[in-house]
């Protein structure tokens, strides 16, 4: 820690600020619907699922360990920069837990070898990067990799098995989405009455709200009209740009909410957004003739009904 601080220059502070960003959500939101939506939706799918499994892993073990950071503990010693981003515990490092299962996941799934290299150096960048900001130590930026490179390493393929088979995706995607749903609805309740470390659990309920309910989103979406991406760019473009203006809007009503329902709303947000990742934004978008659907999983859904 005292290495990165003596070699600190306003130069590297830029650089490092610039690689901590791609281990941060807006950048890999917008990659990631990108994908989703407009490229490959089974690839999209398996770095959402590895990604939200990773940060979960992750914010249940800062909830266990409760960690504080560097310049939490040496204050004198360690000075950080980017202090917004540290918003929870320290163990282990949410932004290397994520650009390792985020980056290691469109290296497995796409060979463009000019890619393949930028996501091994964000892999790797992304943890120096908290480590030189002084937000974090070094076992937590090494644990975090491990999480996040174990996970999408050894599940991403299965979670791709996973979504060619409907049926099995129903049967297991709805109870989980249902249960992490569950768990994230009473952490926003007790955080709002105060009865949990914010820090420990803001971040988590907030994750546990997306995952959940992007979750139930897509098996809902999979199994009724399971859109298929626009072939043409105009078409993906479009929903591209529609579909983040949406979710921006909603990311945006934070704004407007008072804190006696603060987390209340936390919830409802995120779920949203989620739900808009798998079913609101497709569903809009076949409706406005730029995406397409498959209707012959509609049938399948009425008799699980």
């Amino acid at each position: 820690m005292l290495f990165f601080q003596r070699i600190a220059t306003p130069v590297l502070d830029i650089i490092a600020n610039l690689l901590s960003s791609f281990g941060e959500e807006n950048i890999m939101i917008i990659i990631l619907v990108m994908i989703y939506w407009a490229i490959d939706k089974k690839k999209g799918f398996q770095i959402f699922t590895s990604l939200m499994l990773s940060l979960t892993a992750m914010q249940t073990l800062k909830a266990i360990v409760r960690a504080p950071r560097p310049f939490q503990v040496h204050p004198e010693l360690i000075r950080a920069e980017r202090i917004e981003t540290a918003t929870g515990y320290s163990f282990p490092s949410g932004h290397s837990t994520g650009a390792s299962s985020f980056y290691s996941s469109l290296f497995l799934l796409f060979s463009n070898i000019f890619l393949r290299i930028a996501c091994v150096l964000l892999i790797i960048g992304v943890p120096l990067s908290r480590l030189y900001l002084g937000v974090h130590w070094p076992l937590d930026v090494i644990f975090g990799t491990i999480i996040g490179l174990g996970i999408t390493i050894f599940l991403s393929s299965a979670f791709g098995k996973l979504y060619e088979n409907k049926k099995a995706l129903r049967s297991v995607v709805l109870p989980a989405g249902t249960v992490l749903a569950a768990i994230s609805l009473a952490l926003a309740i007790l955080l709002q009455l105060g009865l949990v470390d914010e820090t420990a659990f803001s971040d988590f309920m907030k994750n546990t709200a997306v995952f959940a309910f992007a979750l139930i989103g897509s098996a809902v979406e999979i199994t009724t009209s399971d859109f298929v991406p626009a072939k043409k760019v105009k078409g993906k473009v479009l929903s591209v740009i529609i579909g983040l203006l949406l979710i921006t809007a909603v990311q945006a009503t934070s704004m407007l909410i008072p804190d006696s329902i603060y987390y209340i709303w936390a919830f409802v947000r995120y779920s949203l957004i989620g739900a808009m990742a798998t079913l609101i934004v497709p569903r809009l978008l076949i409706k406005l003739d730029i995406m397409k659907e498959k209707k012959y999983y509609q049938d399948m859904f009425r008799d699980v009904i």
